[in-house]
């Protein structure tokens, strides 16, 4: 890989830049692709889709198979929607068995799958954990217009302790670094800066779980810094 030129961006609303105010959803025009595509100097096209999970992320990645197949890099970033859950369900039956929205051992092979399909194309696919969450903005953010009997189910669910959606969320975000190694495939980490924050809270939108402006600062420079360790040729 002489030149790096061409990139594709493949992941959830993180990747698409969408931020929530508190009323709506919008697209961040400085969110952290476009950021590495000026300061990179290179082309990215993004393809991040809002709700997306792995297995609506492996068709997007065939719709524009051609894209990948010119492009040197596949940036990946899947886990979020997959390890979350629905909550109107557990609310109406917190005693029933409910499951991820990916189950973890189908995310691990679709993720694999993935990475097969766009090395097959021709294009060293680069994949990214996850950044951290709130998870006491993002428990309010999902039981908001619930009554106070469903918020009780909810979190009685949780067993008592509404932290436990971090764990959730943590676990696909740890079997991306497991995946990546497995597959011999570089892995970005945009958690441990968000960690570095003794409050990281400013760098979440006020549902807990979008990255903020800043957060998209703060991931933009990250992935830039390891990009350019990873890949020399961006160093030019």
């Amino acid at each position: 890989m002489n030149t790096i030129k061409k990139l594709v961006a493949l992941g959830d609303s993180i990747t698409k830049g969408v931020i929530f105010d508190g009323e709506r959803y919008s697209i961040l025009p400085d969110c952290f692709v476009n950021q590495c595509a000026e300061n990179l100097n290179v082309d990215i096209d993004n393809y991040g889709r809002m709700g997306c999970t792995i297995s609506r992320g492996a068709q997007i990645a065939e719709q524009h198979a051609d894209q990948i197949a010119q492009s040197d890099i596949t940036l990946v970033e899947f886990g979020g929607n997959d390890s979350d859950f629905c909550w109107t369900d557990i609310a109406s039956d917190p005693l029933e068995s409910h499951y991820p929205m990916t189950e973890l051992p189908t995310f691990r092979q679709m993720y694999r799958d993935l990475i097969a399909r766009i090395r097959q194309l021709g294009s060293q696919p680069i994949l990214m954990t996850l950044p951290l969450i709130d998870y006491h903005r993002f428990y309010d953010f999902v039981t908001r217009n619930m009554g106070e009997h469903d918020r009780g189910n909810v979190l009685s669910w949780l067993g008592g302790q509404e932290e436990r959606i971090r764990n959730y969320h943590d676990m696909y975000s740890l079997a991306v670094y497991q995946i990546g190694y497995q597959e011999r495939v570089p892995v970005l980490d945009i958690t441990t800066p968000f960690l570095h924050n003794r409050d990281y809270l400013p760098f979440l939108c006020v549902d807990g779980i979008h990255p903020s402006e800043q957060g998209h600062n703060l991931i933009a420079a990250t992935v830039e810094t390891q990009l350019r360790r990873i890949i020399p040729q961006l160093n030019a």
